[in-house]
């Protein structure tokens, strides 16, 4: 996840910094912290009476998080202060039209953390508008009404190339296990991960929590 990130990102952080002190007066790279913050922007996407396995709303309240009914509310919010990471009750996926896949998939290249409660990686990856998350020869063990899955990406470089990237629908190649090439103006970086875990007691939930906040 991000910290397997970071190892990457400080190969290039020499580099990167270069280009961001010495081109002042051009636009900058394009990038969210590759690390969460003090204070993360946590939302929580869900009714207020879902529970899945120990996690509830009021839950993720206690842990700082803001527990929002509508994509709408989250979009505010997100316009307001940059999200760090956003969690989805598995129902409110059945409310994600197009734009909302399009705007989903900009905030996960722009290094938010997307988190699944409760749904299928099938059924998460579509609602996504992307390929199967599944990792190649995974068995088909479901995720549960206890279980979430955990998706997070990071696309740095400049504006131009971030914009190339996107054109080349680089994430979804990703997870079909291509590579992306494009002749870069600047370093780049573009990077995805993924792993699945069980929120069915107190010590899950608090791995959920300290793998979110350290991701």
């Amino acid at each position: 996840m991000k910290n397997r990130i970071l190892f990457v990102l400080f190969a290039l952080l020499g580099l990167t910094l270069g280009y961001l002190w010495t081109n002042q007066e051009t636009r900058h790279a394009v990038a969210r912290s590759a690390t969460m913050p003090n204070n993360p922007h946590i939302i929580y996407l869900s009714p207020v009476d879902a529970v899945h396995g120990r996690l509830t709303p009021q839950m993720v309240e206690e842990r700082g998080g803001v527990v929002l009914q509508t994509w709408a509310q989250v979009r505010d919010a997100a316009q307001k202060r940059p999200l760090d990471a956003l969690l989805v009750e598995q129902t409110k996926f059945a409310e994600v039209k197009k734009e909302g896949q399009a705007w989903l998939r900009q905030q996960i290249e722009d290094g938010v953390v997307i988190v699944g409660v409760g749904i299928d990686i099938e059924s998460f990856s579509a609602a996504l508008g992307l390929p199967n998350l599944r990792a190649p020869g995974e068995a088909q063990i479901p995720i549960g009404d206890d279980g979430y899955y955990l998706l997070q990406a990071l696309l740095l470089g400049t504006p131009e190339d971030v914009a190339a990237m996107r054109r080349a629908d680089w994430l979804a190649e990703a997870i079909r296990g291509n590579v992306v090439k494009i002749n870069t103006q600047k370093p780049l970086l573009a990077e995805r991960g993924g792993e699945r875990g069980k929120l069915a007691t107190d010590e899950d939930i608090d791995r959920f929590f300290i793998n979110l906040l350290v991701t």
